[in-house]
């Protein structure tokens, strides 16, 4: 996948590649023109180096990313699917506020490896404004602070609600322009019964196979039965990733 990035020529998108080549079309200049006026918004509010992610939290997708990142870090992040343990997006994923890349570090036992990759990039401090939208996807606005500038903590609370508001606009023009519907098809609902999504819940606290039976007034074959369909539906390896799953699809907190 490549991404978007600025140049002087006109371009066409491939929405599977992500590539924008050097071919003239009409949806490739919208592109490049809607990037860069998002861009040229983003300057006026002091930041120059971004990522626009976002994702569906029903149903497990490859995100699509509008970024000014270096292109190999982008490559790495997408190759090594790093956005399903970047402590970033997990963060965003149950946060409705802005927060600061540190706050996510701290809260997270496995960022110092994802951080050390990013650093060798500079993408080592910035913020992260978040968006849940009402068909039930993700986005989030990271900006970035390659150069260490020591106000930039306080420029973004100056500008925090400025860049909110770009993330919010420019998130409702992504959605107009029906990208993201050729980017990931058609939905693919998951349904949950009530008696897996009880299951799974009782699963997400900790509690054991034959707990949850005791608590579902059912049999430790038939939780065993119940978490094998959940496990099959979500498209996941075994409970624990279920359980990860579910809480980013929010079908269980």
């Amino acid at each position: 996948m490549k991404f978007i990035r600025e140049d002087n020529q006109r371009y066409t998108v491939n929405m599977r590649s992500g590539h924008l080549s050097s071919r003239s079309g009409h949806r490739g200049a919208g592109a490049i023109r809607l990037k860069l006026a998002f861009e040229r918004l983003l300057r006026r509010s002091g930041v120059d180096t971004y990522a626009y992610f976002v994702t569906d939290k029903r149903r497990p997708v490859e995100p699509f990313i509008l970024s000014n990142y270096p292109q190999p870090w982008l490559d790495a992040y997408r190759e090594g699917s790093y956005h399903l343990i970047d402590p970033v997006i997990r963060h965003g994923l149950g946060s409705n506020a802005p927060f600061s890349w540190r706050q996510a570090q701290e809260r997270s036992d496995d960022s110092e490896r994802l951080f050390e990759l990013a650093s060798h990039y500079r993408l080592h401090a910035g913020a992260t404004f978040t968006l849940h939208d009402a068909q039930g996807r993700f986005a989030a606005l990271s900006v970035c602070n390659p150069t260490g500038e020591r106000s930039f903590d306080r420029h973004l609370m100056e500008r925090a609600a400025h860049l909110q508001m770009a993330l919010i606009g420019f998130h409702e023009r992504i959605l107009a322009s029906r990208w993201l519907n050729e980017w990931w098809g058609a939905t693919a609902d998951c349904q949950l019964s009530k008696r897996e999504l009880g299951v799974l819940y009782w699963v997400s606290m900790g509690k054991a196979y034959r707990e949850i039976a005791q608590l579902c007034t059912i049999s430790e074959r038939t939780v065993k039965f119940h978490m094998a369909n959940i496990v099959d539906k979500l498209g996941v390896d075994n409970a624990k990733q279920a359980v990860y799953e579910a809480k980013r699809q929010g079908l269980c907190v």
